[in-house]
């Protein structure tokens, strides 16, 4: 299958006819290069828009955001038309009854200028295609939307005429089933910067949306799908020949099973209905928004409600700021009379020198009296007369007399005393001497600083909330106010019913299983008559088998995927001990997809790098369409972002020319694709186009594939 030409008229970004042709030479690479916000996103869109319409919420989140966003598929469509056309045609002033008298005869030559702003489509011509049972050369699909009767059309012309089988069939079940389906389009169109969404997948919902697509590309659905068809078929031979008891319970489960499966239809239809109203309150929301701002007032009520919390906070920040303050304004004398301060601290220290130096005389002058007793009662136990005894203690006497100070003398001398301050005194006014010398500047400023801040921030909060309440004093502005407030009311009841209905809708799926599990146990229990017995017993065989080959296709596809994913990975990346294995888990209708390191343990997706996790999806990607054999083209937005220069070799080198036999990639130069990058890629490039803008409209230029760097940079 081969895109031929693609055609984007008044689309988005792109005003007028636009029509990027591509030819067939044995090159797979074609770049579509342009600046940020000229349209390559926007090119991207345009074909899942054309091949899916309202059903691309199924193909990517993304585009599920995108919708949701607009405010619902309507809006969304509506935005598709470029907006210089929009603007040309709502200057046209046309009124209801010229709508009307389109709407019913169509666009005549005098209305030919109206049409010419009004419409938007995006053609794809495709060739090389094999469709079972029609022959065609060529497959042209076209989607367009008329914002001037708000109405979107899809055609589809094979071999330029239309098809009454596909016609029958339906568009856009011809293009899921024979085209492309919904399921795997992801694969083929994506976001390379984005992608990497598929490595962080964790609720089971996004698992099982995920494996459907899995499922679709591996080709194990449509076996599915026919064994489920079998087992109907069974159920209905069944309810056709079982005896009255046992048809009685199967019809009961039966009936029981439909019921529940209308229920679930219709919360799904409430909780549609209800999404859709949402969409619309917002909208409503939005417009009174706008008027109130025009009014003046752009405070919304929860937005008044914060101002008031935030006022309330400053208030309280600003009381503590002010103790603070009022506690280093008592030092601040201190701070003040900075010499006498240093003075009074001269003299402490003098002090206590002082103190020191007399404790430590005291100590000395009581040692030597100790001494000199002692030396006294000594010599008089020596044997000598006592005239002796008493000159000896006489010399001893008027030695340490002479020699020894009396107590009290170093303290006296060191200075004179005026403090006498305790220990504990002292070091109380060490620490305040400390603060002023070292901290307390810097903290006063600072702390001047936070409360005049917090005071001009209150003041202007304060004046915010005066304004807004003086316009509710205003009727008008009082009564779009009360509108919005039913508005948002409403619209929170509307949510808290959408997650009632969702929690009702997983209970009744619950019990829908446990039902058709009895369902299935019953019907084996009932025999057919003769008549059917064959029909049964054949569709019994083929269930078995069917059965079988999903168990050994599920297995062989499986392993084959993991030996993909890991052959893949390790042609990608750089570091070749990193994933050092791939395994597959499947349980039920989940498939997940985990990375083993050297030791067999997990490796967790989420704190790999972003670039590593873009390497992961793009070699699931790969594998994945190795795998499916589905021939079709892919287009890849963003290509090389977060890839160091090893990576982006790797996959200019390797990816790009084997994914498929045609690779479109829109990639941002410079950035996203260097010179030297594309240097590289260059012996693999068919065609380059370059989208050009000019005052908001763009435009696609082919250039020589050579040149691009030169035209667009």
């Amino acid at each position: 299958m081969f895109i031929e030409s693609i055609i984007l008229n008044n689309y988005r970004a792109y005003k007028g006819y636009n029509k990027i042709s591509f030819t067939q030479n044995g090159k797979n690479v074609y770049v579509v290069a342009g600046n940020n916000g000229f349209g390559k996103t926007t090119f991207l869109s345009s074909l899942v828009w054309c091949l899916y319409g309202k059903l691309m919420v199924d193909v990517d989140e993304k585009f599920r955001r995108e919708i949701n966003d607009s405010q619902g598929y309507k809006n969304y469509s509506k935005q598709n038309l470029n907006k210089l056309s929009a603007s040309a045609l709502d200057s046209m002033s046309l009124n209801s009854d010229l709508r009307k008298h389109v709407a019913k005869n169509g666009y005549t030559p005098a209305e030919e200028y109206i049409r010419e702003n009004a419409q938007c489509y995006v053609e794809i011509n495709i060739i090389d295609t094999l469709i079972p049972a029609i022959p065609a050369r060529s497959i042209t699909i076209k989607r367009t939307y008329d914002y001037f009767l708000d109405t979107e059309d899809l055609e589809i012309l094979i071999d330029g005429q239309v098809n009454e089988l596909a016609r029958e069939v339906g568009y856009d079940i011809f293009i899921n089933d024979f085209i492309l389906s919904k399921d795997i389009a992801k694969f083929f169109f994506f976001d390379a910067e984005k992608i990497v969404n598929l490595a962080e997948i964790k609720s089971l919902e996004e698992k099982r949306r995920l494996s459907i697509a899995y499922s679709e590309v591996l080709g194990i659905r449509k076996y599915e799908d026919i064994r489920k068809a079998l087992e109907n078929l069974r159920l209905k031979l069944r309810k056709n020949s079982g005896a009255s008891i046992s048809v009685a319970k199967l019809d009961k489960l039966s009936v029981e099973i439909d019921g529940i499966e209308t229920q679930i239809e219709i919360y799904k239809t409430e909780r549609s209905e209800a999404d859709e109203r949402i969409a619309e309150l917002k909208l409503e929301n939005d417009s009174l928004q706008e008027r109130l701002i025009r009014e003046g007032n752009a405070m919304s009520v929860d937005e008044l409600d914060k101002q008031r919390s935030l006022l309330q906070s400053l208030q309280t920040a600003n009381a503590a700021l002010k103790a603070k303050l009022r506690d280093m304004l008592d030092i601040a004398p201190f701070a003040i009379s900075g010499s006498l301060l240093y003075l009074l601290r001269q003299q402490l220290v003098m002090e206590e020198e002082a103190k020191s130096r007399t404790a430590n005389s005291d100590a000395i002058i009581s040692t030597l009296k100790s001494t000199r007793q002692e030396l006294v009662s000594n010599v008089k136990n020596i044997k000598l007369g006592d005239s002796a005894i008493e000159m000896l203690i006489s010399i001893i006497n008027d030695s340490f007399a002479h020699h020894m100070p009396e107590a009290g003398t170093e303290y006296n001398s060191a200075g004179k005393i005026l403090l006498d301050y305790t220990n504990s005194e002292t070091n109380e006014f060490q620490a305040l001497y400390d603060n002023i010398k070292y901290s307390y500047s810097i903290a006063f400023k600072q702390l001047v600083k936070d409360l005049k801040n917090n005071n001009a921030f209150l003041l202007k909060t304060q004046k915010r909330i005066q304004l807004a309440e003086q316009d509710d004093r205003d009727a008008e502005v009082a009564l779009l106010r009360k509108q919005k407030n039913l508005i948002l009311s409403e619209i929170t009841k509307l949510e808290n019913r959408v997650r009632t209905l969702s929690e009702k809708i997983g209970v009744l799926n619950k019990d829908l299983a446990i039902k058709k599990k009895h369902l299935s146990e019953l019907s084996k229990t009932i025999r057919v008559d003769d008549v059917d017995k064959e029909k049964d017993l054949i569709a019994e065989r083929l269930i078995r088998e069917l059965t079988e080959l999903l168990y050994t296709l599920r297995l062989k596809r499986k392993k084959s995927l993991e030996n993909k994913i890991k052959s893949e990975l390790r042609i990608l990346m750089h570091k070749a001990d990193f994933i050092q294995d791939v395994r597959i888990d499947l349980a039920d209708d989940l498939i997940d997809i985990n990375l083993l390191d050297g030791s067999g343990a997990t490796i967790n997706k989420e704190k790999i790098s972003k670039g590593e996790q873009q390497l992961y999806a793009t070699a699931i990607l790969k594998a994945l369409v190795d795998e499916s054999n589905i021939d079709f083209p892919v287009f890849i937005d963003s290509p090389l972002q977060k890839f160091d220069s090893i990576h982006s070799k790797n996959i200019i080198t390797k990816f790009y020319p084997s994914v498929s036999k045609q690779v479109v990639i829109f990639p941002l130069l410079g950035k996203e694709l260097s010179a030297m990058e594309y240097e590289a890629l260059l012996p693999n490039v068919n065609q380059s186009y370059v989208i050009n803008n000019n005052d908001g409209a763009s435009s696609l230029l082919e250039v020589e594939p050579s040149k691009l760097f030169e035209t667009l940079m």
